[in-house]
């Protein structure tokens, strides 16, 4: 197992951002069917009543996994995974394939990590190795090898509203313009944190 060392600012997602045109229509998705149905919300009027608007980099830990399930008399077999861990809150899992690109400028508006010594994120990886891959495998469990593990950013909009329709600020994943509502939720919280 191996940690990457790169330099330079590694992001999450493709290199286009949400711009500051469709943002506006993605906050306006991310409301609730209760709140859009209000007569005075719309696009134009969420673009007028937004009163800050921050592009911020998140931190989280991607590691690539092999799991090798053995398959006697048959070769074992290899699956290639993908781990993330929020490097702030201990928010874990699996996803699917990730593209990774290098930023360009240097952000500014960077979360700091709260997880960051190598024990801890192999510590976090084998949770998820344990808990979510081994649960899919009813007999014998499968070996694991963790091939690398490295720290890139998720780049997200916080977007701020006057209105008392919309009294919380708003993270928008900046790739895909999906709410991180939940992600957000969980950076106050310390129940994903292992003891």
């Amino acid at each position: 197992m191996e940690r990457k060392e790169d330099k330079g600012v590694f992001l999450m997602g493709g290199d286009r951002l949400i711009d500051n045109n469709d943002l506006y229509f993605y906050v306006y998705k991310s409301l609730k069917l209760s709140t859009k149905l209000k007569k005075n919300i719309s696009v134009e009027r969420i673009k007028t009543d937004t009163y800050r608007k921050e592009l911020i980099f998140h931190p989280m830990w991607l590691a690539k996994l092999l799991v090798i399930a053995d398959r006697k008399p048959f070769p074992p077999k290899q699956v290639p995974m993908i781990c993330f861990v929020d490097a702030v809150s201990g928010y874990r899992g699996l996803s699917s394939e990730f593209k990774i690109t290098k930023c360009s400028t240097e952000p500014t508006e960077m979360k700091e990590p709260k997880i960051v010594k190598q024990e801890d994120i192999e510590r976090y990886i084998k949770d998820v190795q344990n808990r979510q891959i081994n649960r899919s495998y009813i007999l014998k469990k499968p070996r694991h090898k963790i091939v690398d593990y490295s720290l890139v950013y998720l780049p997200l909009w916080k977007i701020e509203i006057d209105s008392v329709l919309i009294p919380e600020p708003l993270i928008l994943n900046a790739n895909t313009g999906e709410s991180e509502k939940y992600l957000s939720s969980q950076w106050g919280t310390d129940n994903w944190f292992l003891q």
